[in-house]
């Protein structure tokens, strides 16, 4: 046998072994997710009927997650399938959470710190309230976002200080 023979049926030996194995290690896409509780997925270009029957979702396809309802999306928005076969963010849940009125926050004569909110009070939300100097606080000073939407006590005022000096 020649010497190029051999380069020649060496290269061709590589090149299907790499291919073999570009095959062995790629992947159909990313498995389906379902939505979260009290919520529901965007799958763009496709019908229920295919969403029900589809099992891979193809690399890049990107997924929505949207809410029902006076809910919120507590975490990642959007999902797009990566070529090891993930989602993007897996790590981070996806949550449909009750939202509370955002007439909290805002204080006149005064202002509200919110802690632990995203877009919107939801549940866990909890606000401090403040008085602007020559202003007294007439209520609790903290409010927590329940589960069920809805704030734990009622929206406090400023008062301003010489309305006290009577009492």
């Amino acid at each position: 046998m020649f010497w190029w023979m051999k380069t020649v049926t060496l290269l061709y030996l590589l090149a299907q072994t790499q291919c073999s194995t570009i095959v062995q290690n790629s992947t159909a896409g990313c498995r389906i997710i379902h939505p979260p509780r009290e919520g529901g997925i965007r799958y763009r270009g496709l019908t229920p009927e295919q969403v029900r029957d589809v099992e891979f979702l193809p690399l890049d396809y990107e997924i929505e997650y949207v809410c029902r309802g006076d809910r919120e999306i507590v975490g990642p928005k959007v999902r797009k399938c990566l070529a090891n076969g993930t989602w993007t963010e897996t790590h981070l849940p996806s949550r449909c959470l009750r939202t509370c009125s955002r007439m909290y926050l805002k204080l006149e004569n005064g202002h509200a710190q919110a802690h632990e909110m995203g877009r919107s009070p939801v549940e866990g939300t909890w606000i401090e309230f403040h008085c602007d100097p020559g202003f007294r606080l007439v209520g609790s000073s903290r409010s927590f976002c329940t589960k069920v939407g809805k704030w734990d006590f009622p929206k406090p005022t400023c008062e301003g200080e010489g309305a006290f000096q009577g009492s």
